[in-house]
């Protein structure tokens, strides 16, 4: 072989062997990435139990909390006619709980730009996403707005959950937004728009495996390289109860609502809800990135049954091939995994096969005390289908964080159906530590799809965090900037107050740190400037409260698409020690002034770091200017370090030479040459043959004024309109000062001893022209807009003749600065020691200076920039942090400012029935107590209840007493021994105490105990004023039930009817109820919680049941419209009727007889000797039915007894109708313990006995007659409303023991019973009477639906909310119909074009010219609000951005259209869009109409010649009528108005808490125009109080 030969083949061989590697390279690169860990980096969701968190969803499954709920009640379900038993039932389902998000339909509109229309049509699915989307970002360090743009991907499981489906009759408006808010579809890129993400974007569905099926395919989307970071999640929003009904006539719904997973109990699986949301990133790019990395995914899977043993039915084959291909991809073996978080359905098919396909890969290779873990969060929340995986997956990150399994509930005993032997496989009966340990910590979690579709994913712990790379030298920062903002003001106040929790646990610079990278900037905005944590809470407090503080700054950012100009001032700026702590502080700022000293070295003998703080040097010129110019130039620098860049410069005087430098026109060097030859050339022949003034005079003035001195004075500088700068001979300027003063014109001398912009400069031209030469000036990179041409330049121009006209010509400063304000320039920056232009700078732009006086630290640079940041700069807070060691924290997720947004289905409610309801409230978060309160428990009733009231803030004083002893006058004893009367508020506990009374027969402890001591209470307090009293809050255990489940107490129930009544006769004295859960179960730490939500009075909610589950408010609701009847009631037999000789009663014996009743037992205490009873018992006798007319007490239990046993037994007794009851009508002040005792004994016991004495018996209906009194409470009226209150808890305890049960709370009846008295005064106040037939019908329809509790009433609840509520809200009323004022598009706002908007025009002509754009500015907003389905214009920022606020392009035209209406012009499709906000639309109207002032008013401002009048007008339109009434101004005004209201004596209290009576010479027609005063708008109250004649 040749040498040539051999070398080729070297050479191919090396190429071979080159290329062969890269090749191996390659495949290895592609082979990591294909397996490469996907790091979490962030998590969001809602889950039931009220979890809106990952901490928080660790909390519940931690404290092994149950967080099945009952059905919903704002969704328009009719819980009570679902439910059925039978599993038969067609549309019916015999489960009446699940895993409920009850607050799915609250949403922030407004924060993501959608209007209340469109969040109306949306999918709570879509609503709920972007929130946890949000959250998981900003979770994960994220501000979301810079991912704007970027190749994020959006992977989410959903599938349709009706929402949409019983709209029926859409109005044309809502149809134009169904298509988006109703299609699955939409789920997944409704995200990517509003975050305008450009990676791949899907909506899987796959049933129940969705979430983990799009974690897969985010997961291979990653790895692939098809997007940098993703978000994965899912969501489930049961809006119909379509899987409840469906599931039931499969026999897979447990019958609890409970998820058994893999116990011996296990019986179907729980339907749930729920949404979560994981930002996922490869692993390599998130330690990169610097984030926080919760866990990895390892690996992952999905596949499908096939054709197994039926399209429903799971494949264990299909589940282990699953598992194994997870462990390929993670390339790992099953022994690796700790834990698996189950599918765990509970249903008795599903758990075995999946138990042995766990048993059968995870199960093997294991010794028995290192078993695989198994557990289910379903357990805990139910089934949250689409969004199950993304559960089980944030359920197990927070696990590993904790180092503990949580137990699976109800799996005591494990199924015996599970081969437990098989394999090494223990489920969590209990919590089980999980440590780190020599290898990661694992887990896998399964979803199997209902439809096939399995996914399977396994989780490792994130790698061990290393030391991020410290700076050599870490610098101190002092103050710390922390930046808060919101959308508005109320979220800003929010998160001030969420962050006010973490100041303790976190170091003010790393929550400032997190603060300035990791949150978006919104329009509403705040900066806490902070030292240390004492300073920061007291700022965040401060921002909370609304208070000034000299440590925050606060403001709202201007509308985008202003400009920024940097202002550079001219000499007088200067002060001894100006900036000198800074260089210290500021590494930016000392580099720039070292560039600055540089550049000034070889043209000074003196050092500029030296004469900063030298008094005596600061006073030559030729020292001053060179030292403000560098100081200027690198504050400069400062600001632009701060993402501050200056879209133009504006220099005043010697100022533009620093300018001209930051724009680019100048280099440095040139910069300092011109400031230090010029000023010593300055300093040399002008100093001291001159002088400067400034006079508050126009320019025109200024000239006449300066005539007398010949040529002597001169226009020097024109800073502003009426501000005007004169130089010349000294002589001169102190006459022109002495004269302006004598003349009281504002007038003062400048320090200066040389009269710049004057003939005295000519004399220096020559030497300054030939001085300044050899500059170069460039053309700048930013605009210059000169004060010397009043005009932007050429920066060409900027040579020696420009800067010798600098110093000659005068300076055009105001006419410069309306050049930039007509050029769109809004934020005026000066960049000097201390501000002297801002002040003349004009109130139309925003302007802030740098450094003042006395104040050159890095505090005052910052409150300047924040005061920049709060008014819309684009500041970079980062910037301030760098090489300060400040590491990334948790951060409270923006506070949402939620309403609510549900379509209800096309039902009408059915007029007059209602029932109570208990809703989910959202209690989350933090809640603290103030001041001093008073805990007053019962002996022997031990309570840690001291604990958790200090624990939060409380400062308690705990008193115990005997209820069974204790009286009303030791009472006021012990309660003034122990200062009630300076408590916040006051705790009882005696309402737990559910013991007989030992005294006091018919009534117990809890009842009796709690009436006297809110009587004491009124009597210790009898004229404190109102917000000086203390909060009565009276706690029960197990009194009301939640759930249908549950039983209530007799006595529970007295107390909270009791409780009613005493809200609505002692408003200000008394808080609420509170019920914690029943049986011997201790309130745990999420109770307790909840508990001082409550009690901080959270919502205003003042009836609240708290459970494991949650917080519940009590609320009466519209009985929803009746489908098929359960049941069908028709009497038969016997059929007792107690009170049957009574009115109502009498009406119900007809009732029955009429209906098929063979015999009516009437019972009354006097028997045949009730007057009329002869004419009754024949009229029900001529209908047929046999009648027994009894004397007889039900209350007496004997006499009862034989009543009973003497009916015939060929006539068995089938019913009781108890409607007997003693009136009762006493201030709750005056009632007696022996008058509750006889009130109850009437009611209470004789239904107790009835109840006792029959349940033996087979009964069609046990049927309790109630009151309003017991559901809303009457004044006047606390024993009978307890008593009633009574009967409901008794008919839902026979429920719960599977006995018929129920009673009708009725409203006032027509034709006789006990209301009839105060009829006409209850129908004024919107309570009509009945007509017995109608009050009968809704009886039968109310049996016919085999309903437990309902109420009938005829009520107008617009004309009767007012009058309840005249003295404290009342929540429970809130859902009825008119009377539902908040909360978004429940209410349908009215129409803005009515008649009133169509003379708009000849409106304005009566308005002062001053306030007609406020006129159409109101109109504009009001239409707007219209529009987008606000409830009211307020909502509607006059200089936010239509698109910003939701419109489309849908609403737009809609808006044009309307406005074009209401002022009668055409106007173009495109208006909302070619005038961006609504101040420029209104501003549009305005020239468009051109409207003349014509009106009688203009000649003095006003249509009646009082200019005053028409402001105090316009200032009592913006007070709420409740703020006037709470400030006591109310009655005062009505007064001036001709309305007389009396103050009713306290025995005087009407039915519903309002006056019996009315004044002497008044009537019902005033007390009507009294009760609807609330309901008049502000301008009407106005004009009504002030006399308008039009009004």
């Amino acid at each position: 072989m040749t040498n040539a030969t051999e070398q080729k083949l070297r050479d191919y061989l090396k190429r071979t062997t080159t290329e062969l590697h890269r090749t191996t390279e390659r495949l290895k690169d592609i082979e990591r990435r294909q397996h490469e860990p996907i790091a979490i980096v962030g998590m969001g969701c809602r889950f039931p139990g009220g979890v809106t968190s990952p901490e928080g969803l660790w909390d519940l499954v931690a404290s092994g909390t149950d967080a099945i709920s009952p059905f919903p009640v704002d969704r328009g379900w009719d819980v009570a006619g679902l439910y059925d038993p039978d599993p038969d039932a067609a549309g019916r389902t015999y489960t009446r709980e699940g895993g409920f998000l009850h607050d799915a339909g609250d949403f922030d509109a407004g924060f993501f730009g959608i209007s209340p229309r469109e969040a109306l049509a949306m999918d709570p699915q879509q609503r709920l996403l972007l929130e946890t989307s949000w959250e998981a970002l900003e979770r994960a360090g994220i501000d979301p707005h810079t991912l704007r743009g970027s190749r994020t991907g959006v992977y989410v499981g959903a599938w349709n959950g009706g929402y949409t489906d019983e709209v029926r009759h859409p109005s044309a408006e809502l149809e134009a937004q169904l298509l988006t808010g109703g299609v699955v579809s939409f789920t997944s890129g409704r995200i990517s728009y509003v975050l305008g993400l450009e990676g791949p974007a899907a909506t899987v569905d796959t049933a129940c495996s969705s979430s983990l099926t799009a974690l897969h395919l985010a997961v291979r989307a990653l790895r692939q390289g098809e997007c940098d970071l993703a978000l994965a999640g899912g969501a489930t929003v049961m809006a119909t109860p379509g899987v409840f009904v469906r599931f039931a006539r499969q026999r897979g719904v447990a019958a609890d609502g409970r998820c058994k997973a893999f116990a011996d109990s296990a019986d179907g699986f729980g339907p749930g809800e729920g949404v979560g949301v994981l930002a996922v990133e490869r692993l390599s790019d998130a330690l990169r990135n610097g984030r926080r990395v919760l866990a990895v995914v390892r690996g992952s899977a999905v596949n499908q049954d096939g054709a197994s043993n039926g399209l429903t039915a799971p494949s264990g084959r299909a589940q282990a091939r699953l598992i194994r291909q997870a462990l390929d991809d993670a390339r790992l073996t099953g022994d690796a995994v700790d834990a698996v978080e189950a599918h765990g359905t509970g249903t008795r098919l599903g758990d075995p096969i999946e138990a042995q396909a766990l048993l059968a890969t995870y199960g093997k290779g294991r010794t028995a005390d290192r078993p695989l873990w198994l557990g289910s969060l379903k357990s805990n929340i139910g089934h949250a289908q689409a969004a199950a995986g993304v559960g089980g997956v944030i359920k197990m990150v927070m696990a590993m964080q904790h180092g503990e399994l949580p137990r699976t509930l109800h799996a005591e005993q494990p199924s015996t159906e599970i081969d437990w032997s098989a394999g090494a496989v223990a489920l969590l009966n209990e919590p089980v530590t999980w440590p780190r340990g020599e290898r990661p910590r694992r887990a896998g979690i399964s979803s199997f799809g209902v439809s096939g579709t399995n996914a399977h994913v396994i989780l490792e712990e994130a790698p061990e965090p290393t030391a991020a790379d410290e700076p050599e030298s870490v610098r101190a920062l002092s103050p710390v900037p922390v930046v808060l903002s919101g959308r508005d003001g109320g979220a800003l106040r929010d998160q001030a107050r969420q962050l006010t929790d973490r100041v303790a646990a976190a170091s003010v610079l790393d929550l400032g740190y997190s603060t300035a990278v990791a949150r978006s900037a919104f329009e509403h905005r705040a900066v806490v400037l902070a030292e240390d944590s004492a300073a920061l809470r007291a700022g965040l407090e401060a921002v909370v409260a609304g208070e000034p503080s000299a440590d925050v700054v606060s403001g709202v950012a201007a509308s985008a698409g202003g400009k920024t100009v940097f202002v550079f001032p001219g000499q007088g700026t200067q002060w001894a020690g100006m900036a000198v702590p800074l260089l210290d502080e500021s590494p930016v700022f000392a580099e720039a002034m070292a560039r600055c000293e540089a550049a000034l070295a070889g043209l000074v003998d003196w050092k500029l770091t030296d004469i900063l703080d030298d008094e005596n040097a600061l006073r030559r010129v030729d020292i001053v200017q060179p030292a403000c110019f560098a100081i200027m130039v690198s504050l400069a620098e400062l600001w632009k370090s701060m993402g501050l860049q200056p879209d133009a410069v504006i220099g005043h005087s010697q100022g533009e030479i620093a300018a001209a430098v930051v724009s680019g026109a100048l280099s440095l060097e040139d910069g300092a040459r011109i400031v230090t030859l010029r000023a010593q050339i300055i300093g040399r022949e002008l100093a001291g043959h001159g002088g400067m003034a400034a006079i508050a005079q126009t320019p025109t003035e200024a000239e006449t004024r300066l005539a007398k001195w010949d040529g002597r004075l001169e226009i020097a500088v024109i800073n502003g309109p009426n501000s005007t700068v004169i130089a010349g001979d000294p002589h001169a300027l102190t006459e022109l000062v002495t004269t302006c003063e004598a003349e009281g014109i504002r007038a003062r001398t400048i320090a200066v001893d040389y009269a710049s912009h004057s003939t005295h400069v000519e004399t220096i031209q020559n030497e300054l022209i030939q001085a300044l030469n050899g500059i170069r000036p460039q053309p700048s990179t930013i605009p210059f807009y000169s004060t010397v041409d009043g005009a932007t330049i050429d920066t060409t121009t900027l040579n020696a003749d420009y800067w010798y006209r600098n110093l000659r010509q005068t300076v055009r400063f105001h006419d410069t600065v309306e050049l930039l304000q007509a050029d769109g320039y809004t934020l005026f920056i000066e960049s000097s020691a201390h501000p002297v232009l801002t002040p003349t700078l004009p109130d139309a732009v925003v302007a802030t200076g740098t450094l003042r006086r006395n104040e050159g630290n890095l505090r005052r640079f910052l409150t300047s920039t924040a005061e920049a940041f709060t008014h819309g700069a684009p500041i970079q807070w980062p910037a301030t942090f760098g090489e300060t060691g400040a590491h990334h924290t948790d951060l409270p997720t923006y506070p949402f400012q939620r309403r609510h947004y549900w379509l209800m289905p096309d039902r009408d409610g059915e007029g007059r029935r209602y029932h109570v309801a208990w809703k989910k409230l959202s209690f989350t978060g933090s809640a603290h107590l103030t001041g001093r309160w008073l805990l007053i428990s019962p002996t022997g009733h031990d309570t840690d209840l001291t604990q958790t009231l200090t624990t939060h803030g409380a400062t308690v004083t705990h008193l115990t007493i005997d209820p069974t002893t204790t009286d009303r006058t030791t009472l006021i004893t012990l309660l003034t021994e122990a200062n009630a009367t300076t408590c916040t508020g006051i705790v009882s506990l005696l309402g737990t105490d559910e013991r007989p009374h030992p005294v006091r027969p018919g009534v117990d402890c809890a009842t009796v105990s709690t009436m006297l001591l809110a009587q004491a209470l009124a009597d210790v307090t009898r004229g404190a004023e109102p917000d000086a009293e203390p909060k009565l809050w009276t706690v029960t255990r197990g009194a009301v039930a939640v759930s249908p489940s549950e039983r209530p107490s007799t006595a529970g129930a007295q107390v909270w009817g009791l409780g009613r009544c005493a809200a609505l006769e002692l408003p200000t004295l008394w808080g609420g109820l509170v019920d914690l859960p029943g049986g011997d179960a201790q309130a745990g730490g999420r109770v307790e919680q909840q508990l001082i939500q409550a009690l901080s009075g959270a919502g205003g909610e003042d009836q609240v049941a708290l459970r494991p589950s949650g917080a519940y408010g009590r609320r009466l609701l519209p009985a929803p419209a009746g489908s098929t009847p359960s049941t069908g009631y028709a009497p038969r037999g016997t059929v007792l009727v107690s009170g049957g000789t009574g009115a109502l009663g009498g009406h119900l014996a007809r009732w029955l007889a009429r209906n098929g009743a063979e015999h009516l037992v009437l019972v009354g205490r006097r028997g045949r000797d009730t007057p009329l009873v002869a004419e009754l018992t024949a009229e029900i006798e001529a209908l047929g039915a046999a009648v027994t007319v009894a004397a007889c007490d039900v209350a007496d239990r004997e006499a009862l007894r034989e009543l009973l046993a003497s009916l015939p037994a060929d006539r068995p007794l089938t019913a009781v109708f108890h409607a007997a009851g003693i009136p009762h009508s006493a201030a709750l002040t005056d009632t007696a313990p022996e008058t509750l005792a006889r009130v109850l004994s009437a009611k209470v016991t004789g239904a107790r006995h009835l109840h006792e004495l029959t349940r033996d018996r087979e009964l069609d209906a046990f049927v309790l007659y109630a009151s309003g009194a017991g559901v809303w409470g009457s004044g006047e009226q606390s024993a009978y409303g307890a008593a009633n209150a009574a009967l409901d808890a008794l008919a839902e305890q026979r429920r719960a023991e599977g006995l018929p049960a129920t009673s009708v709370a009725w409203g006032l009846w027509d034709g006789g019973g006990m209301g009839q008295e105060g009829a006409a005064f209850l129908g004024s106040l919107g309570l009509r009477p009945m007509a017995p037939e109608v009050a009968l019908a809704a009886l039968q329809e109310t049996l016919d639906r085999d309903e437990t509790c309902a109420t009938v009433v005829d009520a107008d609840w617009s004309r009767f909310a007012p009058a309840f509520t005249a003295f404290r809200p009342s929540p429970l009323i809130t859902e009825l119909p008119g009377v539902r004022t908040t909360g978004g598009p429940a209410v349908r706002p009215e129409p803005a074009d009515t008649p009133a908007e169509q003379g708009v025009v000849a409106r304005l002509r009566q308005v002062p010219a001053a306030e007609r754009r406020e006129v159409l500015l109101d109109l504009v907003r009001r239409h707007a609000a219209a529009v987008l389905g606000h409830p009211g214009p307020e909502h509607i920022d006059p200089d936010g951005g239509f698109r910003a606020l939701g419109f489309s392009s849908v609403t737009a035209v809609e808006l044009a259209g309307k406005l074009g209406v209401a002022v009668g012009r055409k106007l173009p499709a495109t208006f909302a869009f070619d005038h961006p906000n609504a101040r420029a639309a209104a501003g549009r109207l305005a020239e468009l109409l051109d409207v003349r002032a014509d009106g009688p008013g203009d000649a003095d401002g006003t249509a009646d010649g009082d200019p005053r009048e028409a402001g105090i007008r316009r200032a009592l339109r913006t007070v709420p009528l409740a703020r006037l009434r709470d400030a006591g101004l109310l009655d005062g005004l009505l007064e001036l108005a001709g309305l007389r209201p009396e103050s009713a004596a306290p025995d005087a209290m009407g039915p519903v808490g309002t006056t019996g009576s009315v004044s002497a010479a008044g009537s019902m027609d005033e007390l009507n125009e009294l009760n609807e005063v609330d309901e008049l708008d502000a301008e009407a109250l106005v004009n009504l109080v002030l006399g308008n004649p039009g009004s």
